[in-house]
């Protein structure tokens, strides 16, 4: 197994930043996501209860 050279290395606070900036992207990902799907699902439920107070007046 061959090391690769200090030159080629990465240092721990490149992988650091490479971590962070991954769940950085990530988290903000999942929030886009999930405010598109509560927006769909709230969307959905006041269809539904419209048209329930609909059907009873």
């Amino acid at each position: 197994m061959n090391k690769k050279s200090n030159s080629e290395s990465i240092s721990k606070e490149e992988v650091n930043e490479m971590i962070e900036n991954a769940l950085r992207r990530h988290n903000r990902r999942s929030t886009i996501i999930s405010s598109v799907l509560g927006w769909i699902l709230i969307g959905g439920y006041s269809f539904g209860l419209f048209k329930a107070v609909q059907n009873v007046y």
